[in-house]
């Protein structure tokens, strides 16, 4: 998210200096690994809406960088209550989408297998992301159009000194600027806490296990009937065909970000690689299993706001990376004082629901 407001900013002409804590493309936060998956399908019509004008950004994104980062593949989600879910979000967001059957779903992925009443929603706009790439091709943007871009630079303080925000590092710069974009990640509580601006965020260690299999042109899959509060996924890698990644969304501890292992859980790798062996039928090897932070708000929103000088993005909470170039767009809408691009009511930092996790 900051390399895309990096982006965004610069390419209005504004000055822009971009710290990273790490490098870019860095595996020690939530966009670790090379591939993301992408998709329309949500349970609510504004983030359905969002991913399309997301889409419609990854697109831009693509032809200013000269470079393929999102290749469409089609996405299956597997559930009841789930798809009927979805089906009602899509419809009134304005997308089309398939209810196929379970011969339906046989006939067009055979290797795929599926207990017996199972329902289906397909959308075929689901699509795989180059994460590491368009990070990097974000960043490489923002220096094309004028940005300072400084990695190996911690943030030491942050706070918000009149009408402008003041940041210091530990390589002793002071910079005052009208606006500071925190896009910490797992760390943006404790970067903010020190400014009286509370994020209440909670960092987790998911992982994803890399599994190589004769098998290709399988959709993005989604298994809410296996799990509907820890779905376990499969995301093929087009890039690399024969090449899946599996997981089960939102399923890792707590974690302190700077204390972290980045040893896998094999209980966990386990079970996903036995959720796998039920759905596809075909031999598969373990590659690699890879650690990644989540950042959770209590109730899966994403929050993104401004507080004086200060804009706080944590669109995040295990979903938020398909939506990069967007928010990049709508982080430099809040910085410049522009009206922003998508309503932003819902993920207001001051929000009840963000508190308790129960809707408002």
């Amino acid at each position: 998210m900051g390399t895309a407001a990096a982006r965004a900013l610069s390419a209005r002409g504004r000055s822009v200096i971009l710290f990273e804590r790490f490098t870019f493309g860095h595996d020690r936060g939530s966009a670790a690994g090379s591939t993301r998956n992408f998709r329309l399908t949500y349970h609510d019509p504004l983030y359905v809406r969002m991913a399309r004008r997301a889409l419609t950004a990854w697109r831009a994104l693509e032809a200013e960088a000269g470079l393929e980062l999102l290749r469409t593949v089609g996405g299956l989600d597997v559930g009841h209550e789930e798809t009927g879910a979805a089906a009602a979000a899509l419809e009134a967001g304005g997308e089309t989408f398939e209810r196929p059957t379970a011969d339906e779903v046989a006939e067009r992925w055979p290797a795929l297998r599926f207990p017996d009443g199972s329902r289906f929603l397909y959308q075929a706009d689901g699509a795989i992301i180059r994460s590491r790439d368009a990070v990097l091709a974000q960043a490489r943007l923002a220096a094309r159009h004028g940005a300072d871009l400084r990695e190996g630079v911690r943030i030491v303080s942050m706070r918000g000194s009149g009408e402008d925000a003041e940041v210091r590092t530990d390589r002793d710069d002071v910079v005052q600027a009208g606006a500071a974009i925190v896009a910490a990640g797992a760390w943006i509580g404790s970067l903010l806490h020190p400014a009286s601006i509370d994020v209440p965020v909670s960092p987790t260690l998911e992982q994803s296990t890399h599994l190589r299999t004769e098998i290709t042109g399988l959709p993005t899959l989604i298994d809410w009937a296996e799990s509907p509060a820890q779905p376990p996924y499969v995301v093929p890698n087009p890039f690399e065909p024969g090449e899946i990644k599996a997981g089960a969304h939102r399923s890792g501890p707590l974690v302190d970000p700077d204390h972290r292992s980045f040893d896998p859980d094999p209980e966990r790798e386990a079970r996903v690689v036995e959720w796998v062996g039920r759905r596809i039928d075909a031999p598969v090897s373990i590659r690699r299993t890879q650690t990644c932070l989540y950042t959770v708000a209590a109730d899966d929103d994403f929050v993104v706001d401004r507080r004086g000088p200060i804009v706080i993005a944590s669109p995040c909470s295990g979903h938020g990376f398909k939506f990069t170039p967007l928010i990049g767009e709508v982080l430099a809408d809040l910085a410049t004082g522009a009206e922003p691009s998508v309503p932003l009511d819902r993920f207001r930092l001051d929000r009840l629901s963000l508190r308790t996790g129960a809707t408002a």
